[in-house]
């Protein structure tokens, strides 16, 4: 029988070949006028995020940054200057209003030596002081992004009050987020507003694997292992759930368990993102999910469609296998999954899918930062 190429592919020649790609990916996503990672690949063009999605600029900025100080990559070699990015970055905060997204602004910030949190929440507007007011207003995923950011503050200060934020944080998904019957968080707290209420219990991976990430983080500065146990549940039950050639589906249903929809699945997730928080648990003292982390990555090469999904003649890591269909059928589709609505799946045909040739830049960036600790490079700053 023979073994799909990334299956057996040790984890250092995998991130290795993807090297030249992240490179080349933080390099053409930087924009020089703006100072920010603000273009990306959209069906095999370059473009602005700004015409598809309004803060990408912000979030695929933060993360670029957290991803090249993990990686160690040299950003001086495209005349890129982290500090001009890094003041940016914060405008962009500040003009975007997007609170959301401020986790991962603090993050950034932590492991560039920018500002004080708390100075870091004047500058851009976000109201920090009220940080359990604040959380309310968050889906998970963003809620994660704030827990991991405050981590690495707290990891260089050890400020008392940031601790207290931390704690604040991590308790809303432990005791809030996380539904013990099912082990998956949902996808907004108690009082989401209209728009997040609406799908409350039908949460997304991101939701899933930066909680993962987040309450690890926090596990770790705090000591307190409620957190890691929390985070490890949350784990295994996605792991129990990844599909047979390592995919991790879309979405989940916090209220009944299981996947309602699990087109798309995503690249980022198999090269970056589960690998990445799943190393966090271990380096937490959690379990170690060493199977699904290889399968994670060979699903790259060994997926329904055979599909290239590391393409190093581009080069670029395309998005994701979306299922193929009209806008119609797709819109029954999310309106199924958000209802949590799965269907009879003995009686439904394999379903039809298409390749999404489709990057944005923090995909490439949370390759390289998966790629550092996967080989075991100097964290400095960084606590995984």
């Amino acid at each position: 029988m023979c073994v799909p190429a990334f299956q057996s592919m040790p984890a250092e020649a995998f991130y290795a070949m993807c090297d030249p790609i992240c490179d080349a990916g933080f390099e053409r996503c930087y924009n020089p006028s703006t100072k920010v990672w603000d273009r990306q690949l959209m069906d095999k063009e370059w473009r602005g995020t700004a015409e598809f999605y309004p803060t990408e600029d912000l979030t695929s900025t933060a993360i670029c940054l957290i991803g090249a100080s993990r990686a160690g990559v040299d950003l001086a070699r495209w005349g890129i200057d982290p500090a001009e990015t890094l003041q940016a970055m914060v405008q962009l905060q500040r003009d975007r209003d997007y609170p959301g997204g401020f986790g991962l602004t603090a993050w950034a910030n932590a492991v560039w030596s920018g500002v004080s949190v708390a100075q870091l929440a004047r500058k851009t507007g976000v109201a920090l002081t009220r940080v359990d007011k604040l959380i309310g207003t968050l889906t998970t995923m963003e809620t994660s992004w704030l827990l991991s950011g405050l981590c690495h503050e707290y990891a260089r200060f050890e400020e008392p009050g940031v601790k207290d934020m931390v704690d604040t944080v991590a308790r809303e998904l432990v005791e809030v987020r996380f539904v013990p019957e099912t082990r998956i968080v949902s996808h907004a707290g108690d009082a989401p507003g209209l728009t997040h209420g609406l799908r409350r219990w039908i949460a997304n991976f991101a939701d899933q694997i930066y909680t993962v990430q987040s309450l690890s983080f926090a596990s770790m500065v705090t000591g307190n292992e409620s957190y890691k146990d929390i985070a490890a549940q949350l784990a295994g039950t996605m792991v129990e759930l990844q599909g047979d050639k390592g995919q991790w589906w879309w979405h989940y249903d916090a209220k009944r368990g299981g996947s309602p929809q699990p087109y798309s699945v995503y690249s980022v997730h198999q090269h970056g993102m589960a690998p990445m928080a799943l190393r966090a648990l271990q380096a937490a003292g959690g379990p170690a999910f060493e199977e699904a982390i290889v399968m994670s990555r060979s699903w790259l090469d060994d997926n329904e469609l055979s599909a290239e999904m590391v393409d190093t003649a581009t080069p670029t890591l395309w998005r994701s296998l979306d299922m193929d269909q009209n806008k119609l059928e797709d819109g029954f589709k999310k309106a199924q999954s958000l209802l949590g609505i799965a269907g009879d799946k003995s009686k439904d045909a394999p379903p039809k899918l298409m390749v999404n040739h489709e990057c944005r830049p923090y995909e490439y960036a949370w390759c390289a930062y998966a790629g550092a600790i996967e080989r075991g490079r100097e964290k400095g700053p960084h606590l995984v």
